[in-house]
C-alpha cells in the first residue's frame, strides 16, 4: 500500500486519518497496526463486518458497538480532502517518514501531522528543551544560550512553543541556523498560542522549523491535550533538557515521561530560594536527571560530534564504546596507529577496524604512513599536512 519512497498511497491514507478520529472508542495505535498486519489494509478494516472484526485480538462486543456507531459518522475521503486544504502532511505510523525515536515510546501516534516542509533527517538529532513560562533573567539568557549553542552544533530542538523558556529555545535554536520543532496541543495549522504568531510564520514560511502534533487540522487546544502533547516532545527527542519551573510545573510531566521512554534528563541547577528553581533542583536530587552546567554536556554525554563532511557541510555522527575512546585522543596533529594502539591497550585488528569506522563516518582522515588526524581538521588547508619526523 505504499508508493517508492515509502509513503501510503492516497486511498489507504484516508483510512488512516479515519481511524485516528476513532481513538476515543478504545481503538489506539497498537490496536490500529494489529489490524493493518492482519488485513493488509485500513480499508479493509474500516469496511470489515462486526463478524470479521470481533475475530481479531482485543476487539469485544462493547468496543465494537461504539466503533460502529462512530464508523457511520465519519467520511474517509471528506477527511483526506479537509487535509489537502489545510496544506497539513499526515504521516501514518507506517510510513517511512514517522520519526523513528516516537515509534519507540508505548502509545505513539497512530497519525503524525506536520506542517511546513519536512524530510526524516528533520528528527535524527532533536533534543527536546522545556521550562516554565514564566522564568527569570537567568532562566531566559540559559535558554536562549543553550538552544542556541546546540543548534550552532547542527541539534534541532523540539519544544512545546508555549511562552516562556519554550519560545525563547525556539527562537535561539532558529539564531543558531538549525531546524526547531514545535509540538502543540492542538492542530498543526493552529498557532497557539496566538501571541506567537511572529515565532510560528517564521517556522513555517520561513522554513526555520516545523509544527508537528497528533490532532487532525482544526482541533482546538483542550486542557487535557497539554500533558499528551508532552509525551510527544520527550518521544521526539534523544535527551530532555529542563530548564527553570517550579513543582507543579508541566515541564517536570515532560521530564518524568523523558525517564520513563528511557531518554537522557538534564537539569539546569538554580537558586535554592527560587520556586522556579524548584523543579530542576528536585530531580537532580532524585538522580532522575544529569546536573547541566554547559550545553557542551549534553554533546558529551550522549557521544555526539560535530564533523564536516568535505563539502564544508557540518553534519553529526554518534560514536559507540571504543570509537568514543579513539576519537578522544585524536586532535589536529597527527598521531601514529602504533601509538593509538598503545595508549588504548587495543589489539592491532580492532585498532584498525575502529579507525575504518570512524573513517566511514567522516570523523578521521587516514594519512600515509598510518598517521591520523580528525578529518574536519585536514580541510582547513589544501596543503599537504606537515607528518612528524
Amino acid at each position: 500500500m505504499a508508493d517508492e519512497d515509502g509513503q501510503l498511497n492516497e486511498e489507504e491514507l484516508a483510512y488512516w486519518l479515519a481511524f485516528d478520529q476513532v481513538k476515543g472508542c478504545g481503538i489506539g495505535t497498537a490496536k490500529i497496526r494489529y489490524l493493518y498486519e492482519r488485513l493488509e489494509s485500513l480499508k479493509t478494516a474500516w469496511n470489515a463486518s462486526k463478524e470479521v472484526l470481533m475475530r481479531m485480538a482485543g476487539f469485544n462486543e462493547h468496543l465494537l458497538e461504539k466503533f460502529m456507531a462512530k464508523r457511520n459518522e465519519i467520511e474517509p475521503q471528506a477527511l483526506l480532502e479537509e487535509l489537502r486544504k489545510s496544506g497539513i502532511s499526515a504521516v501514518p505510523f507506517i510510513d517511512e517518514r514517522y520519526p523513528f525515536r516516537l515509534r519507540q515510546i508505548h502509545d505513539p501516534p497512530a497519525v503524525l501531522y506536520i506542517n511546513g516542509a519536512f524530510s526524516e533527517a528533520d528528527f535524527n538529532w532533536v533534543i527536546g528543551i522545556v521550562g516554565t513560562r514564566n522564568p527569570t533573567n537567568y532562566g531566559q539568557r540559559i535558554a536562549k544560550e543553550f538552544s542556541r549553542y546546540l543548534s550552532e552544533q547542527g541539534v534541532h530542538i523540539a519544544s512545546g512553543m508555549a511562552l516562556g523558556i519554550d519560545s525563547l529555545s525556539h527562537w535561539g535554536a532558529i539564531e543558531g541556523g538549525s531546524k526547531t520543532i514545535a509540538v502543540l496541543p492542538c492542530g498543526a495549522d493552529n498557532c497557539y498560542p496566538s501571541t506567537n504568531k511572529r515565532l510560528f510564520k517564521t517556522m513555517i514560511e520561513e522554513g526555520k522549523g516545523i509544527v508537528v502534533s497528533e490532532y487532525f487540522p482544526g482541533t482546538k487546544p483542550d486542557k487535557f491535550r497539554f500533558p499528551e502533547r508532552n509525551r510527544i516532545v520527550s518521544g521526539l527527542s534523544r535527551a530532555v533538557l529542563v530548564i527553570e519551573g517550579n513543582l507543579n510545573s508541566g515541564s517536570l510531566i515532560t521530564a518524568r515521561l523523558a525517564f520513563e521512554q528511557n531518554r537522557e534528563v538534564f537539569a539546569v541547577p538554580g537558586r535554592i530560594d527560587s520556586v522556579m528553581s524548584e523543579g530542576p533542583n528536585d530531580l537532580i536530587a532524585r538522580n532522575m536527571a544529569h546536573i547541566l552546567r554547559k550545553p557542551q554536556q549534553v554533546m558529551d554525554e550522549l557521544e555526539w560530534v560535530q564533523v564536516d563532511d568535505g563539502r564544508n557541510v557540518t553534519t553529526m555522527v554518534e560514536l559507540y564504546g571504543r570509537e568514543k575512546e579513539v576519537y578522544e585522543l585524536l586532535s589536529a596533529e597527527p598521531i601514529h596507529f602504533d601509538v593509538l594502539c598503545q595508549k588504548t591497550g587495543m589489539a592491532a585488528g580492532e585498532m584498525s577496524a575502529t579507525l575504518t569506522m570512524l573513517e566511514l563516518a567522516g570523523v578521521v582522515n587516514r594519512l600515509p604512513g598510518d598517521w591520523y588526524v580528525l578529518y574536519r581538521s585536514s580541510l582547513l588547508s589544501n596543503a599537504e599536512p606537515i607528518l612528524p619526523e
